[in-house]
């Protein structure tokens, strides 16, 4: 799978062995690969078992492909908790169990801490689904609505205010804040080559921030962590739920660079 995306981007001067020509921090324009053969694969026996099981017994629709491709390349800025971006792909006031769908992240290679994994607010969708129920929106309110009423939470208020890095990372990432109940922690979606993890569709994520990279195993050429994230739609008497909508993220990281290995 890395050896297709590898290709697909060495089309445009992106060489797996060159570092030097990774400048575009984030490319695009790599949605075609979404359909090649290789990729089916990460829906496995074992993949589709464990949806199943997430559903409770719910009949869902598998998603024609698994996702277009948002890449990451390293940056030489420090790694921080960001203090933008925190949102959900689903629907805002969906049901906590079950579940409406679930979001499928597929690691195509190893992603060690702060080096490029996804941020995600564990525990933050039992805290989205309350704050619906104790804050009911108006009807027909969009999305970007909801969001900026989630945001007043005090919890994510604080969150999404930019502040001293170290400060942020010692309350947010380093340590489990239980707020009415719930415990929520900042966490990165990190795993290692094959690991395949579902996720809540009501939990708050956000891109990573920039990373320094970390040094592959053999040292000889970089890591491409690929992350495929497909939400899946869950039928309840024939009738979707909520549509799918998916990404595949690739997360490369410069060889030889400072990190633990």
């Amino acid at each position: 799978m890395r050896d297709v995306v590898w290709g697909a981007l060495a089309t445009g001067g992106i060489l797996r062995d060159d570092p030097a020509t990774w400048r575009d921090e984030r490319p695009f324009h790599l949605q075609h690969l979404k359909t090649d053969p290789v990729f089916p694969a990460v829906g496995s026996k074992r993949t589709l078992t464990a949806i199943d099981e997430v559903l409770e017994g719910q009949t869902w629709r598998r998603p024609s492909d698994w996702g277009a491709f948002f890449l990451v390349f390293p940056a030489a800025r420090p790694w921080d908790v960001p203090a933008g971006g925190w949102h959900i792909d689903a629907d805002y006031t969906g049901p906590l169990s079950p579940a409406r769908g679930v979001k499928v992240h597929a690691m195509f290679g190893d992603v060690e801490p702060r080096a490029g994994g996804m941020n995600i607010i564990s525990g933050s969708h039992r805290l989205v689904h309350r704050w619906f129920i104790d804050h009911p929106p108006r009807r027909g309110a969009r999305a970007a609505e909801l969001r900026r009423s989630l945001h007043s939470h005090p919890y994510l208020r604080d969150l999404c205010t930019t502040g001293g890095a170290a400060a942020r990372i010692e309350r947010f990432h380093d340590r489990v804040e239980e707020v009415h109940g719930v415990p929520l922690q900042v966490l990165e979606n990190t795993a290692t080559a094959g690991d395949v993890l579902l996720m809540h569709p009501l939990l708050l994520h956000a891109a990573p921030t920039a990373h320094l990279g970390i040094a592959s195993r053999d040292n000889t050429e970089p890591l491409c962590a690929a992350v495929s994230w497909s939400r899946f739609a869950a039928l309840a008497g024939g009738l979707p739920l909520t549509q799918h909508a998916s990404k595949l993220r690739i997360v490369c990281q410069r060889p030889n660079s400072p990190g633990p290995r």
